[in-house]
């Protein structure tokens, strides 16, 4: 579950830094789509899923683990059209403040799409079983934060 939690943080931030984007550069370049409500009720409907054991409930799980992945992909990818737009000038303000913001707010996506490594753990947790994956990211905020697994130590 906190695999979710993970993704959907992951997702506020993004989309909250490209809405603060928007605001300052106008709508030129790429055009901000919010998916924050489908990956909240995509959140949920895992929750709900989780609840059952039965194989009808695994089945409702992995189909929503997959929307979750998908949405979670188009808005990194989002992101990144984004900051590529600001780095080569599209999205950007004559005044000198505003642009400093503008480039702000690249520097948290810069800093957030790589750390949706939380993707691939994801995935590779719910569709091939790997419990343990290289450079687990536990937390989106603290990255180096680590797991503290019980007897180890």
């Amino acid at each position: 579950m906190i695999l979710v939690l993970l993704l959907g943080d992951g997702v506020r931030v993004l989309t909250r830094s490209m809405h603060k984007i928007t605001e300052l550069a106008g709508t030129v370049g790429a055009k901000l789509r919010d998916r924050s409500r489908s990956v909240k009720w995509r959140v949920l409907e895992i929750a709900r899923a989780a609840r059952g054991k039965a194989a009808p409930s695994r089945d409702k799980l992995r189909a929503a683990y997959s929307s979750l992945l998908q949405a979670t992909g188009r808005v990194v990818g989002q992101a990144q059209r984004f900051s590529r737009e600001i780095g080569d000038g599209v999205k950007h303000c004559t005044a000198i403040v505003q642009q400093t913001a503008i480039e702000g707010q690249r520097w948290v996506l810069d800093i957030t799409v790589p750390r949706q490594q939380v993707r691939r753990q994801t995935a590779a947790r719910i569709f091939q079983g790997e419990t343990r994956s290289a450079g687990k990211i536990v937390s989106i905020f603290e990255p180096s934060t680590e797991v503290i697994r019980k007897g180890s130590g």
